[in-house]
């Protein structure tokens, strides 16, 4: 097997006009771009505009395309092909594909907000909170892999958070190292980011949508504990406590959090080592993780209750509906703390 391949994320970097001869120029006639935003290993993102719309966009180059390694024109490539299948509240929509010259590029749907990684250098999330940013997580991911799509690099880096005034979203991005059902090729590289990938991954076997909910399960495990899961002393050793090393219990790595046991046992059966021991889709996490929110009330006081309440209806309740059991325990928990939020 050939070494792990990973992803950095995009770090902000703010160029003056004068710093960056992109900025100021115009796209197919349609699109401004107005300001670089972010860079990373594979590309460079930009806030444009639709002109005629005064629509915000995002738009991605490739660093250099023309002379960019095959590797990473493959993977903008994919990117795109990947993105342009979905059309779902928890995935960014790519608006358009083309090429300055020899320079493609992806025109974006513009998120004012910032990715989860950055939310959580800000301080930890609430037990609610973090249970609505995983059923969004979940959503995303059943709509991708519906559309032949496997993400394989699931990472609070690839997921951004912005708020209205209909509460908090979170969406998925980044498709630059997706496995797209038509572009499916048999490999033994290890893809991915060695703190969230699935034990299978990180010896190069198959992927499916269960390589997608390990992931998501470290995600939620990270966000409940304020770390992964796993943290070796280098990406090799990383890979191998997912293969080898059991999960850790929340007792023992966030004792102050006071985790619901229903809410620890669905990441527990996330991160199973097997594939087969996990939840078979994202569909059945996202299930989950709904009965764990429901178990949660129905043990919760009624400062509890109001505060699950608040976090569902601002993230994925809204959207996606309640389980009959969510739906019967709501309304005890109004009914019996109607004063409470």
């Amino acid at each position: 097997m050939s070494a792990t391949t990973t992803t950095a994320p995009l770090r902000a970097v703010r160029a003056p006009v004068s710093a960056d001869p992109r900025i100021g120029t115009v796209l197919a006639g349609r699109y401004r771009l107005l300001e670089r935003l972010a860079a990373g290993a594979m590309g460079v993102v930009y806030r444009g505009e639709r002109i005629g719309l005064a629509r915000p966009v995002a738009i991605k180059f490739v660093h250099g395309a023309a002379a960019a390694p095959a590797e990473l024109r493959r993977r903008f490539a994919i990117e795109a092909q990947a993105a342009s299948r979905l059309d779902h509240p928890n995935c960014v929509p790519v608006l358009d594909v083309g090429k300055d010259g020899d320079e493609p590029y992806l025109v974006m749907a513009f998120v004012a907000g910032q990715s989860l990684r950055q939310l959580l250098e800000v301080g930890p999330l609430s037990v609610p909170r973090a249970l609505s940013v995983a059923r969004q997580l979940a959503a995303g991911l059943a709509h991708a892999h519906a559309r032949g799509v496997i993400h394989r690099d699931v990472k609070p880096d690839n997921l951004l958070v912005w708020s209205d005034a209909l509460g908090e979203h979170v969406q998925l991005t980044d498709f630059g190292l997706a496995r797209v059902d038509a572009l499916a090729v048999t490999q033994d590289v290890a893809v991915g980011t060695p703190t969230y990938m699935a034990p299978e991954q990180t010896v190069g076997d198959p992927v499916d949508a269960r390589t997608d909910v390990y992931a998501a399960g470290v995600v939620l495990f990270e966000l409940l504990a304020e770390r992964p899961p796993f943290r070796g002393a280098s990406p090799f050793s990383t890979m191998g406590l997912h293969r080898d090393a059991p999960v850790p219990s929340f007792d023992v790595v966030a004792p102050d959090r006071a985790i619901p046991p229903a809410v620890e046992g669905v990441v527990r059966r996330a991160l199973a080592k097997r594939p087969a021991d996990r939840y078979a889709s994202a569909v059945e996490l996202a299930a989950a993780l709904d009965r764990a929110a429901a178990a949660a009330w129905a043990e919760a006081d009624a400062a509890e209750v109001s505060a699950f309440l608040a976090a569902v209806r601002g993230g994925w309740g809204r959207r996606l509906g309640w389980l009959a059991g969510g739906l019967a325990l709501v309304g005890l928990a109004v009914a019996a703390w109607s004063g409470t939020g």
